[in-house]
Order: C-alpha cells, then structure tokens, then sequence
C-alpha cells in the first residue's frame, strides 16, 4: 500500500466506518482476540459517543483502510480530565488486508499532529490490559501506561490507561 493520506470523515463516510471497525470485528474473532461485538460497531451504537467529524479515515490508493475517532472529552473512562486538555483516541482500526502497511502508525502520528495544531498538551487511550502486542504498539508511538484497572459491574473489563506528552 502506498499514498497514503489521512482524511476527516463526511456523512458519506458512515458505511466505511461501519465496514472498518466489522472487518477488525471478523478478523480479532478470526485470530481468537475478540475486542468488539459487531452490533457495537454500526452507526446506531457508535452515534451515542461520537460525531461524524471525530473520525478520521485512511486511505491507501484511494481504499479506505483504517480509521480512527479522536475526541477531547472522555469522561467515561477519564472523568478527571478537562474537556479539551487532551485528545483521546478511541476505535482505532485497520483491515486485516492493511495490516502491516503503515496506516495504524498514520492514524496514531495523526492524532499527535493534531495535538500540536490545535495546542492540547496530550493525547490519552484505554485498551485492554492483556494484549501485550497492543500495548506496545501504543508504547512504540510514545505512549506510557499510566494506570491499570478493573471496569465494569461484573469486573471483566481489564483496562490499561495510556498517555503520551505532545512538544
């Protein structure tokens, strides 16, 4: 995959999103990582958290190959931080046929340029506690772990808490 370029999402944009995060869907199922249900990624559920403009979508020669939500107020999972003093990442996603090509590096480097446009000193994430490769995919861009906890009424949602400082 090359030319790669990163793009806000338009309404037009909802079927790839949905297409995107189904394809993670299929795939983490695939390799036994379950991450999502396939109902929590169509618009109906996502459109309870986020806007259209919070996504950002990847292309590679013109295919829509990741994506990513990018929102400055979390306060579900980061209740003591100020709308607007980070920019928190939520649904990255890439295909299964982008993996390896650069667009999950793209979105996360994104995100970090767009701190720095728009002068928010952070960006924050939560992702699952036991996914090693996840977390230092995270911890190669920059990210530090921050905290560990245990969510949910039933405590089944362990949740590492990463930060990454912007210049």
């Amino acid at each position: 995959m090359t030319n790669l370029t990163i793009r806000q999402a338009r309404e037009g944009d909802i079927p790839v999103i949905e297409s995107i995060l189904l394809d993670t869907v299929n795939w983490l199922n695939e390799i036994e990582q379950p991450l999502w249900e396939p109902d929590w990624v169509t618009w109906d559920a996502l459109a309870k958290s986020y806007r259209i403009e919070d996504f950002f979508i990847a292309d590679s020669d013109g295919v829509s190959c990741g994506c990513v939500a990018l929102v400055d107020h979390d306060p579900f999972f980061w209740p003591d931080i100020e709308k607007g003093a980070s920019l928190f990442i939520h649904k990255l996603a890439v295909t299964k046929a982008a993996k390896g090509s650069g667009a999950a590096d793209a979105l996360m480097e994104y995100a970090a340029a767009l701190c720095k446009e728009k002068r928010i000193p952070a960006i924050r994430l939560d992702c699952h506690q036991h996914r090693p490769k996840l977390r230092a995919f995270y911890e190669k861009h920059g990210f530090v772990c921050v905290d560990e906890r245990t969510l949910g009424k039933d405590k089944t949602f362990f949740t590492a808490f990463y930060m990454r400082e912007i210049d």
